[in-house]
């Protein structure tokens, strides 16, 4: 841990108004228990002393120069710890929200047997291919167990020739009315599951590696499904009431995910967690506590 975040991170036991006659930068010096008493008896009312939680004290400001304890370790500084525990513990529980629906029990993750491509094969929007980009960019750097292909999307003239054939391929098809009409009166409700704009129009019909979207839906909303049936399509199932997550049903133009989000696509994609989970299951192998 280095000091300047112990600075940042932990509370100081006087405003820090009290620094502002302390002009120029701070030379910081990590010092011994015997030192620090030596600097705290010769300091005077100058020095500020620096505590954290539960009254741990870390150190001293002086004119020019702060000295901080070098015998204390990270399992000393109970706030950063809780900090820390906190948002694991947060980014647990929003994965587990935004995981299971009413349709799923149990995870259902991408494969992991080859790279995934995306295949856009009707009616699709120059915007539509750079949404899907940005999307690709964001999840291939936060999942260690799947990779979408980021070099090419293809496009409806796209013809597979590798044999074998070399990816995994996630299709989008973006279809006029009458076709979505059909699509929904054929539905297999077992494996074939509707997206719906705030306010309960299907939009959607998503399958595990194919999403079929209303061609009527156009900027933010038009995105905003886009990447919610792909993510629908990798386990994602389920909502949230955070006002920023991509998952919250009452705000269908959000375009990017959340902090909170991005934490839950990496831990659903991390490498400890695999299809057929409950949420149990998730608890305990994310050290989830268990009492709800």
């Amino acid at each position: 841990m280095g000091a300047g975040e112990i600075i940042q991170n932990e509370s100081i036991s006087r405003s820090i108004s009290d620094t502002k006659d302390f002009k120029g930068l701070f030379e910081i010096r990590i010092v011994s228990p015997e030192m620090m008493e030596s600097v705290i008896s010769n300091i005077g009312p100058e020095g500020i002393p620096l505590k954290v939680e539960k009254g741990l004290f870390i150190g001293v400001i002086t004119p020019g120069v702060v000295y901080l304890r070098g015998d204390l370790n990270e399992k000393e500084f109970p706030v950063l710890d809780k900090e820390m525990e906190n948002v694991k513990e947060k980014i647990g529980k929003h994965l587990i929200e935004i995981t299971f629906g009413r349709d799923n029990a149990k995870t259902d993750l991408f494969e992991n047997t080859q790279d995934y491509m995306i295949w856009i094969d009707a009616m699709y929007q120059q915007s539509d291919v750079e949404a899907l980009r940005e999307y690709i960019d964001v999840v291939n750097d936060l999942s260690q167990t799947i990779t979408f292909e980021d070099e090419e999307i293809a496009l409806p003239s796209y013809t597979p020739n590798y044999v074998p054939i070399q990816y995994l391929y996630y299709k989008i098809s973006i279809v006029d009315k009458d076709m979505f009409k059909e699509l929904l009166d054929d539905r297999d409700s077992a494996t074939e599951q509707l997206l719906k704009d705030k306010n309960e129009n299907n939009v959607g019909i998503v399958r595990k590696n194919h999403l079929y979207l209303l061609s009527d839906l156009t900027g933010d909303e038009r995105k905003h499904f886009l990447l919610r049936g792909l993510l629908f399509s990798m386990g994602f199932h389920g909502e949230s009431t955070l006002p920023d997550s991509i998952f919250n049903p009452d705000n269908t133009k959000i375009t990017e995910l959340s902090d909170l989000d991005k934490g839950a696509i990496e831990l659903m994609y991390g490498g400890r967690l695999q299809s057929g989970l409950d949420t149990n299951a998730i608890k305990k192998a994310l050290g989830i506590d268990n009492d709800e």
